[in-house]
């Protein structure tokens, strides 16, 4: 691997080092690229061929929808485009048909807390994990998650300080409940293993402005394929509306994927600077770089409890 070539990619080096990546990730020039093919085919409103600009903006989802499934070992059809992290979790919790007594479990320090007017207004009872020492047990879990606990939520590292979770651990003790889990996936997609096909993680949703390198504006919620059809979408759009009167849309289906979660107009600029941030990552190698961090200590070194 050339470093000094990858390091030219990124002009914001030529006058920094650059260490906040978990704030916001730098762009390579690539992605700049991508925005740019948008604006010039919107400017000069040049789709291909017989194409409508529109078809062409849904054809490149399509491709980029494809592509993120590939990165995190999912299936294009357990993938739906969304504006930012919160939506995604938000689609997972407003989705859920909740009783009185239900209860959702989360650690104190997550970036979106699982305390929602929805779970309010139903009456579900928030049950927060504290931290100690910087990091929560997978015994602190047991102590808290009952056969009431709908929905555990876990940031798959940690924005605080970096902690990160054995998903698959935590995941056999909420399925024992018959719960589901939730992982906020921003920190960790793009610069650690995010593997949906070896992780049994019920929801994901993550940004890719981070390590992913990628837009604000857009993220991705991915919903295993078993939950789908029972995840109610919270809101309709043109795009998965339910009407079907006279004026309704000839071409618009609510297919059993997770594409129904899409409601309206995708970020389309943001879709194409996407293709160029999973395409340069790629290229760089980022599937052995992947191998590399599944061999590597899951838990962060920090002293045990007693």
């Amino acid at each position: 691997m050339d470093v000094n070539r990858l390091r030219r990619d990124f002009p914001a080096l030529e006058d920094w080092t650059y260490l906040d990546t978990a704030f916001v990730g730098l762009y390579p020039r690539q992605v700049r690229e991508g925005y740019e093919e948008f604006l010039d085919r919107w400017m000069l409103f040049n789709a291909a061929g017989t194409k409508t600009i529109l078809t062409e903006w849904l054809e490149k989802t399509e491709t980029v929808r494809a592509m993120v499934a590939d990165f995190i070992g999912a299936s294009p059809d357990e993938i739906s485009f969304t504006m930012c992290t919160g939506s995604g979790l938000n689609i997972v919790v407003n989705g859920i048909e909740w009783n009185r007594g239900d209860n959702v479990v989360f650690p104190e320090w997550e970036h979106n807390p699982l305390d929602t007017n929805t779970l309010r207004k139903h009456g579900v009872e928030i049950r927060s994990i504290k931290a100690e020492d910087g990091y929560v047990e997978l015994g602190d879990f047991e102590k808290v998650i009952d056969d009431d606990t709908r929905l555990v939520q876990i940031s798959q590292v940690s924005y605080v300080n970096g902690f990160r979770f054995d998903l698959d651990e935590l995941a056999n003790i909420v399925h024992e409940h018959d719960a589901k889990l939730l992982v906020d996936a921003t920190q960790a997609v793009g610069g650690l293993m995010v593997d949906m096909k070896n992780e049994d993680v019920d929801y994901l949703s993550a940004a890719p402005y981070k390590y992913l390198m990628g837009p604000a504006g857009l993220a991705f919620l991915y919903v295993r394929q078993k939950h789908i059809r029972e995840l109610i979408p919270d809101r309709v759009g043109w795009k998965n509306q339910i009407w079907e009167g006279e004026h309704a849309e000839e071409t618009i289906e609510t297919p059993e994927t997770a594409r129904k979660f899409e409601y309206g107009t995708v970020h389309f600029q943001g879709i194409y600077g996407l293709e160029k941030s999973i395409e340069y990552l790629n290229g760089i190698g980022w599937r052995r770089g992947k191998i590399i961090m599944r061999e590597s200590h899951t838990w962060m070194n920090l002293p045990r409890r007693s």
